[in-house]
C-alpha cells in the first residue's frame, strides 16, 4: 500500500510483498509520545519469506544451464576472433605451418582446420556445477601447450568464468526475490 515516510517528504509505493513485512508511517506509537514516527518489521513473515527463498534456491539447474551456455558462447567467440579474447592471445602460426595450411587450402587462423575442435565444445551442468568442455583428445594439448606446441587456451580464464557466474547468479537471486 501507500505509506508515508518522513525521509521521503512524500508518498512512496512499497512493493506489495514487502508491505506485509515492513511498515513505515507516522501513525501514533501510543505510550507517552503519540507524535513519534515508527517502523515495524513483521519478523515471522520475514522468516517465512527467507525460508521460501531458501527452498527455491536449492534447485540451481536453471542458472547453471544459463552459465554453461554463456561459457560455451565465450569459447565460440574466442575461436571466431582467433583467440583474441584470451590473455595471452593465441600465438600466430609458425611460417611452416601457415605455408602448409595455405597449400592444403585451410584457414590461416590457428586451431581451425576442419572446425571439429571448435564444434566439439559442449555445455554441461547439473545442480552443483556448470561448465563447457571438449572431449577431443588433442584439445588439452592446445589448451595447455607442449614442448613443441604453443599454448592456445580456448577456455575462459577463471576471472572471466567467475564474472559470468556472478552475473547469472545475481539475476537468478533477483528473480527468486521478485517471485517469492
Amino acid at each position: 500500500g501507500l505509506l508515508r515516510s518522513q525521509g521521503d517528504r512524500g508518498w512512496r509505493r512499497l512493493r506489495p510483498e514487502l508491505a506485509s513485512l515492513v511498515r513505515v508511517g507516522h501513525r501514533s506509537t501510543g505510550g507517552t509520545r503519540p507524535d513519534l514516527i515508527r517502523v515495524e518489521v513483521n519478523a515471522a513473515a520475514a522468516l517465512r519469506r527467507i525460508e521460501q527463498l531458501n527452498t527455491e534456491g536449492r534447485d540451481r539447474t536453471v542458472p547453471n544451464r544459463q552459465l554453461a551456455t554463456q561459457l560455451t558462447g565465450w569459447v565460440l567467440r574466442n575461436f571466431q576472433q582467433g583467440g583474441s579474447l584470451q590473455m595471452p592471445a593465441w600465438a600466430p602460426l609458425s611460417a611452416s605451418t601457415a605455408k602448409e595450411k595455405a597449400r592444403k587450402g585451410y584457414s590461416s587462423t590457428p586451431l581451425i582446420r576442419t572446425g571439429h575442435l571448435r564444434q566439439s565444445f559442449r555445455p554441461f551442468y547439473d545442480n552443483n556445477q556448470a561448465g563447457t568442455g571438449s572431449e577431443v583428445p588433442y584439445s588439452k594439448y592446445h589448451e595447455t601447450g607442449t614442448e613443441r606446441l604453443p599454448q592456445r587456451a580456448m577456455l575462459p580464464s577463471q576471472a572471466v568464468a567467475l564474472g559470468y557466474a556472478v552475473q547469472v547468479y545475481e539475476r537468478w537471486a533477483a528473480h527468486l526475490a521478485r517471485s517469492a
